[in-house]
């Protein structure tokens, strides 16, 4: 046993207040005053532990759900793959008539590849949030062929198209077959004048369904 520690608290000036009001006899007011003096530090401690505590769960939970979330994301998105029943790849196609540079070209696919995919993860996101069945069938496939998309790889393909009238009849055809795309609308920076529409995603999607859309195209 400490000694020395125990003197110090028994020595200290609330301590020694309350046996001296003990020992000879305190008015209410002294006593509630004492009351008051030994209650303040018990109860700081105590919502301070109470805080600490309701932090660890809260951390807790959320490491356990991300522990949980990544293995129940990959099982989706394998049994996304084989629902699909045959492999899924995207097309990003190029007007050649812009003649644009390596960089610009390599930009331009970046932003159809992301608009793309975002439009897709918003209704992922949706369909997840929403208490009811939130996608229409379309939007289902969608996100079904995403995620059959990501789990094999993420496929792509650069093709070419002769002028802005071949690349929105693909835009048409894609539609009409219920394929996710995206036309990029240049800011016009560089390079082309602003409102160009330079590059074209088709899919994620089936590849039968895509080369129906792009077939007739050759590599960029």
């Amino acid at each position: 046993m400490d000694y020395e520690a125990a003197a110090t608290r028994l020595s200290s000036p609330t301590v020694f207040t309350i046996l001296r009001a003990a020992f000879s006899g305190a008015s209410d007011d002294e006593a509630g005053t004492l009351a008051a003096a030994v209650r303040a530090p018990f109860w700081g401690g105590f919502w301070v532990a109470f805080a600490l505590a309701f932090a660890s769960l809260l951390l807790m939970k959320g490491f356990m759900m991300s522990l949980f979330r990544w293995p129940a994301e990959k099982c989706r998105q394998m049994c996304s793959l084989a629902a699909t029943g045959e492999s899924v790849k995207m097309a990003l196609v190029v007007r050649k008539d812009l003649k644009m540079r390596n960089g610009k070209i390599a930009a331009q696919c970046a932003h159809a590849a992301v608009g793309v995919i975002e439009e897709i993860l918003a209704f992922k996101s949706a369909g997840a949030t929403s208490p009811q069945p939130a996608l229409n069938p379309v939007s289902t496939a969608w996100v079904q062929w995403y995620d059959a998309w990501h789990a094999s790889g993420s496929s792509k393909v650069a093709l070419q198209c002769s002028d802005e009238a071949a690349m929105m009849a693909l835009a048409k055809h894609a539609r009409q077959v219920n394929l996710p795309h995206y036309v990029v609308r240049d800011a016009g920076r560089t390079q082309v004048a602003a409102g160009s529409k330079t590059v074209v995603a088709v899919g994620p999607g089936p590849r039968s369904l895509v080369d129906e859309v792009t077939k007739q195209l050759k590599l960029l």
